[in-house]
């Protein structure tokens, strides 16, 4: 009898010691086995993403049907590395990263497919604007894809293997608008068999930068001297030399107006940055300031080979 009351108890101590054993370790690795599974999904979509680069980097280079060819075999992989992931089965704990991971993965192969739509506009008769915000469009896309990327990273617990970075889009820069622009008119070009020459100003920044705009006129801190970083582009399809870059304000504290320059030498679809400085600007009075790029030989549309913008320092 005794015996068999000591064996009850201890049936009792044994069960009671493993019900108070914390779940954390089995938790841990059912998550890391989930993250096992989704690691090889996520190198593929990491790798997509450089393929998706490069096509854009090497777009001037390649043929229409050759960019849609590869737009569409990156566009059928991503498909393929979503529906992997949609496939997976996380434990409990984790289902709002998984959930974020699947938005991310989704938001990618929908950005792809628009890629592709957005080339074919930029390549059509239809408006450079079009082309531009089509493509801007998917820079979005892409943006929101890598932060649904990254809150997926920040709802994942801490594990022995983190979760591994994966970005689209490195520079926002790429997908703005002045930068499209360039891009567009670029392709454009390349598409044509005749020699197309056309340069452009694309963006002009101040050093000091604007505080404030009013009424149009971007108001600048008083400074001794300004300086700007003006943005050329070759948008043609022939390499362009020796053109004058220019930026002039008038009035200046040393008459009428002033004149800064440099030269640059541009290869179709490449873009500059030409620094000038010196400018001395009058304080407390609205100043015109020009920046522009001399017409190429045999250019004929001039719209886009200068801006004009007013500032003044106060």
């Amino acid at each position: 009898m005794f015996f068999a009351v000591l064996a009850t108890l201890l049936v009792i101590v044994i069960n009671a010691a493993l019900s108070a054993r914390s779940p954390a370790p089995a938790r841990e690795q059912a998550q890391q086995a989930y993250l096992d599974l989704a690691l090889p999904a996520i190198a593929q979509s990491s790798q997509q993403g450089l393929d998706i680069s490069g096509v854009r980097t090497q777009a001037l280079s390649l043929s229409p049907p050759i960019i849609a060819n590869h737009i569409n075999g990156v566009l059928v992989q991503t498909q393929q590395t979503l529906a992997a992931v949609e496939k997976l089965n996380p434990p409990p704990s984790i289902r709002t990263a998984h959930a974020l991971l699947i938005a991310a993965m989704d938001m990618r192969y929908a950005g792809t497919k628009a890629l592709g739509q957005a080339i074919g506009t930029a390549m059509s008769g239809q408006p450079v604007d079009a082309g531009v915000q089509a493509l801007a469009g998917v820079g979005l896309d892409f943006q929101a894809a890598d932060r649904a990327y990254i809150l997926f990273q920040q709802a994942m617990p801490r594990l022995s293997t983190p979760p591994p970075n994966s970005r689209w889009v490195s520079d926002a820069g790429a997908y703005s608008p002045a930068t499209l622009a360039v891009f567009v008119a670029s392709l454009r070009s390349e598409g044509s068999l005749a020699p197309v020459h056309a340069v452009s100003v694309v963006l002009v920044t101040t050093n000091p930068q604007p505080v404030n705009l009013q009424n149009g006129v971007q108001i600048l801190p008083v400074a001794k001297q300004l300086s700007l970083q003006i943005v050329v582009a070759d948008t043609g399809n022939q390499s362009e030399k020796n053109l004058t870059v220019t930026a002039t304000i008038a009035p200046s504290v040393i008459g009428p107006t002033q004149t800064v320059r440099d030269f640059v030498d541009l290869s179709p679809g490449q873009t500059r940055t030409v620094s000038l400085g010196g400018l001395r600007v009058l304080a407390g009075q609205p100043t015109t300031l020009t920046a522009r790029i001399d017409a190429a030989p045999g250019e004929t549309d001039l719209a886009d080979n200068s801006k004009v913008v007013t500032v003044q320092m106060q």
